[in-house]
C-alpha cells in the first residue's frame, strides 16, 4: 500500500503542475498576507521601492481615510511606517 500512496501523490503533483511552473503558495494569518514565489531575491533598493509603493497605495485608499479619522494624522503615519515589504 505504501507504493500506491506514493504513486498517487506523484501523479497528483504532476497533474497540478502540468505547465512546469514551480508552485506558488500564499496564506493569511495574524501577521498579514504571505506568499512564497520562486524567483531571484530583490535588491534592498527594490524592496524599499516596493515598500514606498505599498505605502502610497494605502495612502490613496479609503482605508487611509479611516485610519486618519480613527487615529489622527500623526498616529496614522506611524502605523503606515510599519507597513513594509518583507523578504525572508
Amino acid at each position: 500500500m505504501g507504493k500506491k500512496k506514493s504513486k498517487n501523490r506523484k501523479k497528483k503533483e504532476r497533474k497540478e503542475n502540468k505547465n512546469g511552473d514551480p508552485p506558488v503558495y500564499s496564506w493569511q494569518d495574524k501577521e498579514g498576507f504571505h506568499s512564497l514565489i520562486p524567483g531571484e531575491r530583490p535588491s534592498s533598493e527594490q524592496v524599499e521601492e516596493m515598500t514606498r509603493r505599498y505605502q502610497d497605495d494605502i495612502r490613496n485608499s479609503p482605508f487611509w481615510d479611516k485610519m486618519l479619522r480613527k487615529f489622527g494624522r500623526e498616529k496614522a503615519e506611524e502605523l503606515l511606517k510599519e507597513c513594509k515589504v518583507k523578504v525572508d
